[in-house]
């Protein structure tokens, strides 16, 4: 039989609450009591109930991450956040609820929200990010965002600097000689695209070239999208000398795509992908990328949720963190 807290207070002749605060690591224990119980405990191999002291604490003890349904191809870009997530929880103690999104994302967090199944929620949207946020913040459960930028200041995310790592990619690009540089967007993640986007933009525009329309290509929802993608690229009549992709996968897809065209990478078009996945090494050649510390990053969101956990009253934290460009193979000077 499991023993219990009454058992170790029966064993020292101490009250059950003298017990519990012990336990506990409330200050208003004498030392060498606390010693007392703490040694008893490990005599008793005695375990607390988490049950038990969640329903003291009125919290679960749990913390969800909800993301997107819709991502086929991300694996190893959510293996990483949600890593560094569960780094965070496993030194407070709290376990991780993973939910991934429905066509109904409100009418789900009502329900998460209701049934109070965890203490806060960790918000990783692709679809409908703005709405999810809106009806979060009518509601008592502390959230945070990941992975995208909030303008409204009364939020908490965090980030990586999108705009810093485009833009270092596209420095990168152009001093190496190339002036007619690609995108491989996603429009159906319109706040990292728009983000993206201007700072491929603003690259060019300081650098004195003209934006050209026919440079920037969907790379829509599927498994092969950078692969279609580029192919519609090497169809126009001038080619562009370099491509950046919106993630890692795209740009796969689209150095097989060059393959089977014979374009050569890096001698006739250099490619350079986002977010630095285990794919990117291998790759032949190499995948010049942008990495976003995605680990660090769901490390992060998970400290800054458990701070809201504790106090929901405290400032909104807002973390950028930064993106950093690596070069390899696929990318060379003209």
């Amino acid at each position: 039989m499991a023993v219990t807290i009454l058992d170790i207070a029966k064993h020292l002749d101490l009250s059950v609450s003298t017990v519990s605060r012990a336990l506990n690591g409330y200050g208003d224990v004498a030392k060498e009591t606390r010693k007392r119980v703490e040694e008893a405990a490990k005599e008793f191999d005695y375990h607390p109930s988490d049950a038990a002291r969640s329903l003291r604490q009125k919290r679960t003890n749990r913390v969800g991450l909800l993301i997107p349904s819709t991502i086929h191809y991300m694996g190893e870009f959510f293996s990483e956040l949600i890593r560094g997530v569960t780094l965070a929880l496993a030194e407070s103690g709290s376990n991780l609820m993973l939910y991934t999104t429905t066509t109904d994302e409100v009418a789900q967090l009502t329900r998460i929200c209701r049934a109070r199944e965890v203490d806060g929620i960790i918000l990783f949207s692709a679809d409908k990010l703005d709405e999810a946020i809106s009806f979060l913040k009518t509601e008592s459960l502390p959230f945070v965002v990941l992975g995208h930028s909030i303008n409204d200041p009364a939020v908490s995310f965090v980030a990586s600097d999108n705009r810093g790592g485009m833009m270092a990619a596209m420095q990168h690009l152009l001093s190496s000689g190339h002036s007619r540089i690609a995108y491989l967007a996603r429009y159906d993640q319109p706040r990292l695209h728009s983000q993206r986007l201007l700072s491929y933009q603003q690259a060019l525009t300081e650098a004195g070239l003209e934006i050209d329309g026919d440079l920037v290509t969907s790379a829509s929802i599927g498994t092969r999208t950078g692969y279609r993608a580029m192919n519609s690229l090497l169809d126009l009549p001038v080619l562009p000398t370099a491509v950046i992709a919106f993630n890692d996968q795209i740009a796969i897809n689209a150095l097989q795509a060059a393959s089977e065209r014979h374009v050569s990478v890096p001698d006739d078009l250099s490619i350079v992908g986002y977010n630095d996945i285990r794919s990117s090494l291998s790759t032949v050649p190499q995948l010049t990328t942008v990495r976003q510390p995605l680990s660090e990053m769901g490390k992060k969101a998970a400290e800054v949720l458990l701070s809201r956990v504790h106090d929901n009253d405290i400032p909104p934290i807002r973390t950028n963190l930064p993106a950093e460009l690596i070069i390899r193979g696929s990318t060379s000077h003209v």
